[in-house]
């Protein structure tokens, strides 16, 4: 089983639940050492390592099966590429992994910051019905 750190778009349950089948417990998380950027023209980031003082928020999804995982790949595809990454909790620091942004696709982002709340109040509803690849993860 293996934890998975969100940033972006899954960390909002709607979101979630198109990909997973499962039903995971999940708690609030800070990776550091890492930004969280706006990709040009969607409403989901990415993050890419930066300074070590720089902090991601995030939500930690605990002990994910393997077929979730492999739907998880098959959301975030190409432009991603998922890593181990420590993330800290209240009470813990956590091995998990996360989706980093793919080196070969770093000329998709810009250098704004992407705002979690924005996307939850003007940004979630074109996703859902913009985004195509939940076709790809339900089996």
């Amino acid at each position: 089983m293996t934890h998975i750190f969100t940033y972006g778009s899954l960390m909002f349950e709607r979101i979630w639940s198109h990909v997973v089948q499962g039903n995971y417990e999940h708690q609030t998380g800070t990776l550091s050492g890492y930004v969280r950027r706006c990709i040009a023209n969607e409403k989901y980031p990415a993050i890419l390592p930066g300074l070590k003082s720089s902090k991601v928020e995030g939500v930690l999804y605990h002990n994910i099966s393997s077929e979730d995982v492999i739907r998880l790949d098959r959301f975030e595809g190409s432009f991603y590429i998922r890593k181990p990454v420590s993330i800290h909790t209240d009470e813990d620091i956590i091995t998990a992994d996360t989706y980093v942004l793919n080196d070969s696709y770093k000329h998709i982002l810009t250098v704004k910051e992407w705002d979690p709340e924005r996307f939850e109040k003007e940004g979630i509803e074109i996703f859902l019905e913009r985004y195509f690849g939940f076709k790809l993860v339900k089996n």
